[in-house]
């Protein structure tokens, strides 16, 4: 029977990744997958095992049941929920990011050195 190839990954939120290539046999889970990496072991816990745990398992980014069959080339994505919404940490972002604006704008206007050409009609 002939095996397929397939990658476990997960990132641990600090800027730690972990990947690890693997052949197994033909009909292998994505659960296989993980417990044949040795990821299983190092996971902050099992909840990857349920479809709705808090640790969720994808391939190639879009979430997959951990009982589905894997395909040859496949990358096993072991997912957590996010930290912060991605809406929100854009608004987080703009605030910041217009609170130091307004705090040197003054400043920087002065400094500008005034543009050359034609002058404005008023």
């Amino acid at each position: 029977m002939p095996g397929l190839r397939c990658s476990v990954y997960w990132s641990d939120g600090d800027g730690g990744a972990w990947l690890r290539e693997l052949e197994l046999p033909a009909g292998a889970t994505l659960a296989d997958a993980v417990l044949a990496s040795g990821l299983g072991a190092m996971l902050p816990d099992a909840s990857w095992r349920q479809p709705g745990g808090a640790l969720r398992l994808a391939v190639w980014g879009r979430l997959r049941d951990p009982g589905e069959a894997l395909r040859d080339g496949d990358r096993v994505d072991v997912t957590r929920a996010l930290r912060l919404d991605p809406k929100e940490a854009r608004r987080l972002r703009a605030r910041l990011r217009q609170a130091e604006g307004s705090a040197g704008r003054s400043d920087r206007a002065a400094a500008r050195p005034a543009r050359a050409g034609r002058p404005r009609e008023r």
